[in-house]
């Protein structure tokens, strides 16, 4: 991983999956420019920005950190191992590596560009908007040039498989899933007292890629005693259309917090309507904490596809968003059931498990011996 790896999104993904995997024995050892945050627990990390240069903004940093690491990476790596890069690693590396023949696997974190760009564009179009995402046919020609360098691609969510589908790389996907830590007791919730709100909680960018215009637009006529908590930055383009909404006493913004699990334990209701996802931790965590989802295909991801726990709706349905919501407010046993059989399927995509479980696949398909 190119760019430093934080204790976030993606870099959260990435160092949960190498951690659970080493402590399963799989030999491992991680490469990025800083680590920021804990050092996760029997994982071997090499960076290129270490001490009091790791805490530097890496756009100052890069120019050194970056020759640097790729430096080491590649003079590590023996005969039998195997490259799992990740988005930020530029195609360069991709190319020495072929070069060479080591094995490259790859991580699909969001759908395939090609696929998500018609996607977002209509979103944008929709709302009279120029496109706001920064995908652009030069990074879907640089991401289509780097999958054909691969020898495997993990696609975390039936989403991501089918953007594949059709396309000279359809045979290296491997699918997979992403997942959360699940705690093994949560707090009681205290009961809900007579006619307090309910609380539907949204967590992620409040953008037009998870679906959040069209879930403020459901939420112009929201149920009696129902409260929606946006849990993430707003995007200009959606704050500016729908400041209305946010503005009203049924909205809260709380913008970016590392404070999630206190805002999931805090809400009886999870929302993603995503237009577009790899496969959503917010979901994972949502389950985990015992809440029920209300998510799009995308925002359900591996976990909703396998289980059947999530409640899929068609976020570009407005009446069919807005009535599923009404139908978790207006029922504490439908969101106690829900939530109950969320919780357990989310024991089923602990790290543990599906960290290791993505390696024996890719082992699998090689047609190697783990070591």
């Amino acid at each position: 991983m190119t760019m430093p790896c934080e204790d976030v999104g993606v870099g959260r993904t990435c160092r949960s999956i190498l951690s659970a995997s080493a402590a399963d024995g799989l030999l491992t050892e991680f490469f990025t420019s800083a680590l920021r945050g804990a050092r996760p627990t029997g994982l071997s990390v090499r960076t290129a920005m270490p001490g009091p240069l790791s805490r530097a903004p890496f756009a100052l940093a890069r120019r050194l950190a970056e020759p640097v690491l790729h430096r080491r990476f590649l003079a590590s790596l023996q005969e039998g191992d195997i490259a799992y890069l990740w988005p930020s690693t530029p195609v360069g590396i991709y190319e020495r590596l072929a070069r060479r023949g080591v094995p490259i696997a790859v991580e699909s974190v969001n759908t395939r560009m090609a696929a998500a760009k018609p996607i977002l564009d209509a979103a944008y179009a929709a709302l009279g908007l120029p496109p706001g995402h920064d995908i652009t046919d030069a990074r879907i020609a640089d991401q289509n040039r780097r999958h054909a360098l691969c020898t495997a691609i993990f696609a975390p969510s039936p989403v991501t498989e089918r953007a594949f589908a059709g396309t000279a790389v359809a045979d290296r996907i491997i699918p997979s899933s992403y997942g959360t830590w699940v705690p093994e007791r949560l707090p009681v919730r205290p009961q809900k007292t007579p006619g307090a709100p309910v609380v539907f909680v949204f967590v992620g960018a409040v953008c037009v890629r998870k679906g959040a215009h069209l879930l403020l637009e459901a939420w112009r006529k929201p149920p009696v005693g129902a409260v929606l908590r946006l849990v993430g930055d707003v995007e200009p383009a959606i704050r500016a259309r729908f400041a209305d909404v946010l503005d009203s006493e049924s909205v809260s913004c709380v913008g970016f917090t590392r404070k999630v699990s206190a805002e999931l334990f805090g809400a009886d209701v999870a929302l993603l309507p995503s237009l577009e996802e790899g496969d959503p931790i917010a979901t994972y965590e949502a389950a985990a904490h015992g809440l029920p989802v209300i998510a799009s295909e995308p925002g359900a991801g591996r976990i909703g596809a396998e289980t059947g726990v999530i409640s899929i709706v068609d976020p570009n349905d407005i009446e069919a968003l807005r009535a599923r919501i009404a139908d978790f407010t207006a029922s504490e046993e439908l969101r106690r059931d829900r939530g109950a059989a969320a919780r357990q399927a989310a024991l089923g995509y602990d790290w543990s498990r599906v960290g290791p479980l993505r390696f024996v696949r890719l082992f699998e398909k090689l047609g190697l011996t783990r070591r």
